[in-house]
């Protein structure tokens, strides 16, 4: 699998939370047997973790959780696939990069309860997806080959 090339973000989104990273280059990732992409560009905040959790699971920026987290949270914005399907990966991509069984499935199941309220784009998460498109066309490259 392919290391993440993240940069932390001074000034983030409205949609996202105060801590967030960016990427500096395209993130491939694979689904039934198809390679997709994360653009270069796209923020996200990490793991969705509460604070209470953190003794129990870890923190949001933890290594092992950062390529499930980030291609979860694309999937969730471009719906590029079912709500389902984006959660049995996001639970895959723990176990692929050393996430123990029972803590990644403890986070499954979270994403599974809880997902549903981040499923839905916003008017935040909109305007952030349109703004995404323009920094990409803008760098010479084609949106729909993202799934935006």
């Amino acid at each position: 699998m392919k290391a993440l090339n993240l940069k932390p973000v001074i000034v983030t989104h409205s949609n996202k939370l105060d801590n967030a990273y960016e990427l500096v280059d395209d993130f491939p990732y694979e689904h039934n047997g198809q390679v997709r992409w994360v653009p270069k560009f796209f923020q996200y905040d990490g793991a969705s973790i509460p604070i209470l959790a953190y003794h129990i699971v870890g923190t949001p920026f933890n290594p092992r959780y950062m390529k499930a987290a980030l291609v979860h949270d694309w999937l969730y914005h471009t719906h590029e696939i079912e709500r389902a399907a984006a959660d049995a990966l996001f639970y895959s991509m723990l176990c692929e990069s050393g996430v123990g069984d029972t803590k990644a499935k403890l986070m499954r199941f979270a994403v599974e309860l809880f997902g549903k309220w981040y499923w839905h784009n916003d008017d935040a998460d909109q305007a952030y997806k349109k703004e995404l498109k323009e920094l990409i066309r803008q760098d010479g490259r084609n949106p729909c080959v993202y799934g935006l």
